[in-house]
């Protein structure tokens, strides 16, 4: 039988650290990537810098919602209808972000114009009155 390495083209095997160790008679190999993506993305990468998690609701009031990052930093958080998660209001989702939550998110309703508002459409129907909005 021929060890695991000699499965390996050269170039691949440059990307990968092993340990080595027995355990009675068995010999372990484990191979790990020398790059940590971790560090460069948030969850699900959606292209270039942004990543996505996808929380379901914690409460039973709550929505399932997405919360995006470019890089590490968190750049706003939206429920699936559109409407803004932990305090997101008044953002505005690039274009390349909103193509693919389309695209890897489709249950997910983007807002108007990809602009994240302080409230739903209906919250602002039915609190018309009571609600001040600045343009």
């Amino acid at each position: 039988m021929g060890k695991f390495i000699q499965f390996i083209q050269e170039e691949e095997r440059k990307k990968y650290q092993w340990l080595t160790f027995e355990i009675d008679t068995y010999v372990v190999h484990i191979l790990f990537e020398t790059t940590l993506n971790e560090s460069k993305l948030h969850g699900f990468p959606l292209g270039g810098q942004y990543s996505a998690q996808l929380h379901n609701a914690h409460s039973e009031v709550g929505q399932k919602h997405l919360h995006v990052y470019a890089k590490n930093n968190q750049i706003f958080s939206m429920n699936i209808d559109g409407t803004a998660h932990d305090k997101s209001h008044r953002t505005r989702i690039p274009n390349k972000v909103a193509n693919a939550i389309n695209k890897y998110f489709p249950d997910f309703t983007l807002p108007p114009d990809n602009f994240i508002e302080s409230a739903s459409e209906e919250i602002k129907k039915l609190f018309s009155k009571d609600i001040l909005l600045l343009s």
